[in-house]
């Protein structure tokens, strides 16, 4: 009885004295490191907004790369269908860049003319419009690529996506877990 009373003395904090350095240790690191990690960010008050840097192809890329790893191992994707879905993703991609970079460019701008006293109603009504029909291109494109996605996958493939998708729409995942189980 008396070891579980000295052992409890010798802790401190809620996680034990151990853990308090490591987390200090890490915080440390992470703000000493932080300057190498990441050295050629500027602040973005650093330069004026441009569409040079409103969509980042590096990181669309990344986040591509890690949304078919997840799409592929969801599907079972032969080698064939990972080759032909990233074609297609990776060429969807870079055709529809410049019409991401004008809906953010535009909606910069909305938000510039909410601030200015100057701008009518009417000016900012017709710049939300415009961002409407650019955003009903890259919907009516994103449907083009589903339905050329949807010829690409086998039946099997395409039920196992729709379970994943009314799963996500409903809130309810357990949805595809318990299909899958049958």
């Amino acid at each position: 009885m008396n070891e579980g009373v000295n052992k409890k003395k010798t802790e401190s904090g809620r996680f034990g004295r151990k853990a308090g350095i490591g987390l200090t240790l890490g915080a440390g690191a992470l703000i000493a490191g932080g300057q190498y990690v990441a050295p050629n960010i500027a602040p973005a008050s650093a330069n004026p907004m441009s569409s040079d840097n409103l969509v980042d192809p590096e990181w669309e890329s990344a986040v591509r790369k890690h949304f078919q790893k997840r799409f592929f191992n969801l599907i079972d994707a032969t080698d064939t269908q990972k080759s032909q879905l990233d074609d297609l993703f990776k060429k969807k991609g870079e055709a529809n860049r410049q019409t991401r970079e004008d809906v953010k460019a535009a909606a910069v701008q909305v938000a510039k003319l909410m601030a200015d006293d100057s701008a009518t109603d009417d000016q900012i009504r017709a710049k939300v419009h415009e961002i409407r029909k650019l955003r009903q291109q890259l919907q009516d494109d994103r449907l083009e690529t589903a339905l050329k996605v949807r010829a690409i996958l086998t039946k099997e493939q395409r039920q196992i996506v729709s379970d994943r998708v009314v799963g996500l729409i409903t809130g309810n995942q357990r949805r595809f877990l318990l299909r899958s189980m049958n």
